[in-house]
């Protein structure tokens, strides 16, 4: 099997109604034949137990499996076959692969065939998507399902809304696809048809306390690495915040009524030939812990020299510029940073920025030697109802203070606050 990749939710690929991609045919625009009919109804009745890989019980499978041969020989020999014929043939070849009947390399081909044929249609975006996502590349499989998105205007079904839910969750982004699944709310839970689905996803959305003890693994999540940057992402908090891997990242908790932090030291900068960095940290108090009191306490302990009104992240804040040339009396030219302070207020949906997509093919793919590997997501927690402070201190220098500006300008522009 080409699969070398599981996670440990795959068991429960077999919901009832998940993946139901043959919602994406327009089923009126089938052959009318006999032949077809025969064919069809017979993969139609297998597709419900062939539709999952589960190739360790591929022997018990094979009359099914032979409805789907049958079906997909029927449909490569029809020489001017309509679209919705050719998502079908999609489809029957996606089953087939599960089993090993076929290669993957075979599907791509027929995908990117219809592709190219039908450049304006949508569909076979969805059969596609859902293919990639059972294979375990979660991303690709959700990009495919945008697409279909995209093309289709939002204007789309429940089917889709699962499929796509489905493939958000797999991307370990539950509050997406909690808000996917219920259309933003607007769909009550209990007129959800899925119900199994939900409670899926329900059981990685959490609730967030001020007055409760969270580690830093339930507070942070740390994105993978793409070109060169990741993310310290807290949906509790609202926050999304980009780092690189090399500065030191560290996250603390949120516990005992004391505020989360996460310190970053960037080091890439060279002053008289010399590496030397300057220190990032965001402190941020739940309204329920905070005073004016912390905020004044934290700016006495800097020479501030100006005050101004500043955005980041569509927000407002004030930044507080301070310098002290007692310290750092060498090539650096003294002391010089900012503190930056603003409260962000909690909107329907915060959260959900700062999750971002984890792709499970590619966690620790130069250590897999063909192996199934499994891999656990951890829950998504909601944004704290209630307005968060958040304090980010910079401590750079006089001698690198333009390069100090030009990195926070490109940190702030891809910072959320939510």
């Amino acid at each position: 099997m080409k699969k070398c990749l599981s996670i440990c939710f795959i068991m429960l690929l077999c919901l009832h109604n998940l993946l139901s991609s043959p919602a994406a045919i327009n089923f009126s625009n089938l052959p009318k034949d006999e032949k077809f009919k025969e064919l069809f109804l017979a993969f139609g009745n297998a597709y419900q137990y062939i539709r999952y890989p589960d190739f360790q019980n591929k022997d018990s499978k094979k009359p099914a499996l032979a409805a789907a041969e049958n079906l997909y020989e029927y449909l490569q020999k029809q020489k001017r076959p309509s679209y919705d014929e050719e998502l079908l043939k999609l489809l029957s070849m996606r089953c087939l692969y599960n089993y090993d009947e076929i290669s993957s390399s075979e599907v791509e081909k027929a995908f990117f065939q219809l592709d190219k044929k039908y450049s304006n249609n949508a569909e076979h975006h969805w059969i596609y998507g859902n293919f990639l996502v059972t294979q375990g590349r979660t991303i690709t499989g959700n990009d495919e399902l945008e697409k279909y998105l995209d093309m289709k205007k939002n204007m789309i079904g429940s089917f889709f809304l699962e499929d796509y839910a489905y493939s958000q969750f797999l991307c370990a982004m539950p509050l997406h696809a909690y808000y996917t699944l219920t259309n933003g709310r607007n769909i009550p839970e209990e007129a959800i048809q899925n119900q199994s689905l939900l409670n899926l996803i329900k059981n990685s959305v959490k609730e967030s306390l001020s007055d409760e003890n969270y580690t830093s693994d339930q507070v942070w999540k740390v994105s993978q690495e793409n070109e060169g940057w990741c993310y310290a992402d807290s949906t509790m908090l609202g926050i999304s915040f980009p780092v690189k891997e090399r500065w030191g990242l560290k996250l603390e908790p949120f516990a005992n009524n004391h505020p989360a932090f996460c310190i970053a030291a960037p080091k890439d900068f060279i002053l008289n030939d010399k590496p030397i960095g300057i220190s990032i940290m965001l402190m941020i108090y739940p309204e329920s812990i905070y005073s004016e009191n912390i905020k004044h306490k934290l700016l006495g302990g800097f020479p501030i020299i100006k005050e101004e009104k500043v955005e980041i992240s569509k927000k407002e804040f004030i930044k507080y510029t301070y310098e002290d040339l007692s310290k750092y009396q060498d090539a650096r030219k003294g002391s010089r940073g900012y503190f930056f302070t603003g409260k962000i207020i909690p909107g329907k949906y915060s959260g959900l920025r700062c999750e971002h997509k984890v792709d499970y093919s590619k966690v620790n793919s130069e250590k897999s030697s063909g192996q199934m590997k499994y891999y656990a997501t951890a829950p998504s927690y909601k944004r704290l109802n209630e307005p968060v402070e958040i304090f980010i201190l910079v401590d750079s220098c006089n001698a690198l203070i333009k390069e100090t500006d030009d990195l926070l300008d490109e940190i702030f522009s891809n910072t959320v606050f939510e």
